[in-house]
This record gives structure tokens, sequence and C-alpha cells, in this order.
């Protein structure tokens, strides 16, 4: 199969990190994958873009942002080729009756969890129904994540602490909860404290951390989060700055846009990956310091347990990405979508 992925750029974020993961996986299962991050990716470069895509004769386009989903839109109407929305958010209303524009000739719509699924079933049955004649699939999908090796743990007296994320928008203030959360840990043991990230609140995040006493060391933004995240016990954040850290054999916190949904448990393991621990929670989560001062303790607790070395095993086989890329192959297939390319090995 000929895949064709519309990306508006290459810069490091969650929707890139999906994306080379996912083209990885299913070149290696025989697939022509091919990614194009531009700006140019433009409905009024229809008329260039055309061209250009039939000559690369595409079995599907997937694509990831509004404005390069209504070029595929326009494609689709001119080529006749299929694409599929790869929604990794929720929108605004305004925005969400634009894109129910474009799903009239969508081939299907994958979301990064089951939230995700269940809010864009509800509404392409609500709204896309009348226009297209019948209700546009979707799939409710993982985050396929490449497997680094796992590192050896022994326990230590002195576990570490972080908070992984970008440090800016409402971001920010989740760490500054977080390291409030911190300061009221019972003082019967004592933690290496580490923030692994950078953005618009981390001057303002350092001045926090010394007014409440705390040793914190801040790395700012960096390259390669791996060598940090080898030496966390507890890691809190949500999607795939969490997921990075749990494939590692660290302990989590789910920490998301919604608030604190509390400790990665084995138990609510599923329930957690479900709301991508907390970035696209239904209903209200807590964000005091307190509710994640409790959910700290929990993950603590689990630390160097055969409940952790079980979370970790889970978390490697729930993001891999080779049964992601599957789970797409089928979803593809199902959904109608002719194999006139490389066929899969």
């Amino acid at each position: 199969m000929r895949i064709l992925i519309f990306l508006r750029d290459a810069s490091p974020n969650g929707i890139t990190t999906f994306n080379r993961t996912l083209a990885a996986a299913l070149r290696a299962r025989g697939h022509t994958v091919t990614v194009w991050a531009s700006a140019l990716l433009h409905p009024s470069m229809a008329w260039a873009l055309r061209w250009a895509v039939a000559r690369h004769q595409p079995d599907l386009i997937l694509t990831n942002h509004y404005t390069q989903a209504r070029l595929a839109h326009a494609l689709a109407q001119s080529l006749g080729t299929p694409w599929f929305a790869c929604m990794h958010n929720g929108h605004p209303n305004h925005r969400m009756a634009q894109w129910a524009q474009l799903f009239t000739n969508a081939s299907g719509v994958v979301t990064m969890c089951e939230s995700m699924r269940a809010m864009y079933s509800r509404w392409v049955a609500s709204h896309t129904l009348p226009l297209r004649g019948s209700t546009v699939p979707v799939l409710g999908t993982r985050l396929p994540l490449a497997m680094p090796p796992l590192p050896t743990r022994t326990p230590t007296k002195r576990l570490t602490l972080a908070y992984c994320s970008r440090l800016s928008g409402n971001k920010g203030p989740r760490c500054e909860a977080w390291l409030r959360a911190i300061a009221l840990l019972p003082p019967k043991q004592q933690y290496q404290v580490l923030v692994i990230g950078g953005g618009s609140h981390l001057k303002h995040l350092r001045q926090v951390a010394h007014s409440l006493g705390l040793a914190v060391e801040f790395t700012g933004m960096v390259r390669d989060t791996g060598p940090y995240l080898d030496r966390v016990d507890v890691l809190t954040g949500a999607g795939y700055a969490l997921i990075e850290g749990l494939v590692r054999g660290a302990m989590g916190v789910g920490l998301g846009f919604g608030g604190c949904l509390g400790a990665v448990t084995d138990q609510g393991l599923l329930d957690a990956v479900a709301v991508n621990f907390g970035d696209h929670c239904p209903y209200p989560l807590a964000e005091s310091p307190e509710a994640i001062t409790q959910a700290l303790q929990q993950a603590i607790g689990l630390c160097h347990t055969p409940e952790a070395a079980q979370i970790t095993q889970r978390c490697r086989a729930l993001f891999a990405p080779e049964d992601i890329a599957q789970e797409l192959e089928q979803f593809w297939a199902d959904s109608g979508v002719p194999a006139k390319g490389t066929a899969p090995v």
C-alpha cells in the first residue's frame, strides 16, 4: 500500500512523533510511506499539488491538521484519493462545524485514545449523516512508541521524582501544582526532584521551587529525554511525555490537560490509557496540590514491586508500534480502501 502523510511542519511534538513512529512501523510491514511536511500543503495550492499527488499515486492520504485536511478534501474531490483525518484533540464548536464539511468525503477518522474515539463517534453520527449518507467510521488507537532498552533499576534510598512536559500553556501551572505537591510529601524520605522540559513558565517555576525550599534540577529543553528518564522512579505527565517513562520502568502519575488522574496502577492502566492519562478526560479531574500529593504517594509505594514490573511490561506491549500499525491496516481495509500499491508482507 502507498501511504501519503500530510503534516503542517516537522517541529518536534506529539503529532510528529506519532507519524514518524507509525511511518517506520508501516514501512517495516512492507508499505511505501511518504511524509510531506510543509506549510505549502494548503488548499490554495491544490491546483499544483494535484499533479504531484497524482504522480505519486497514493492509496490513501493521512492528515493531522485542519489546513492540510482541507487540501486532502479537495484532492479527494478531484482525484478520488481516499483520505483519513488523524484527530489528536477536540476542537471548539466553530472548528468542529468546519471539520463536518470536510468529513463529507473522508474515508475515516483516526483518534489517539478511547475517549477521543467516543467523542468523535458521537459527533460524526450527529453531524455528517445527512451530508454524506452514511456514518464516517472512527478508530480509537494508541500512541505508538519505538521501544527503548529497559534500564536496570535497583532500589535506592533516594527516589527520583520527575515532571516531564512542555512548560507553557496550561502545562506550566500543572508543573507548579506538582512542585507544591512535592513540598507536601511527608519528610520521611528525601527525594531528587527533576523537571524535564522548557517553555515560557520556566523562570517562574524556578522561583516557585526556590520559595518552597525545594532543590530542583531543571533541564530546560533537551533534544533527548531518554538519559534523564532512565533514572526516574516516579514520572508525572501525560501523553508521550509520560509514556516514554512508563516503558522505561518508571511509575507514573497522570497529570494532563484535564487535571490529575492519579497513580497509574496495574488495575487502572487501561482506564488511564483510555483518557490519555488525563489529557482527554470527559469529566473533571482534581487539580489541587493535595490531590497530586496523594497520587505521588501511591506511585512511590509501587516502586520496585512486582506490580511495577507488570505495569512496565503491559505498557511496552500496549504502545508497541507493530500492533498499532496492524490495527490501522485493518481499519483502512474495512473502510474500503483499495490497495493498488505495495502489499504488506
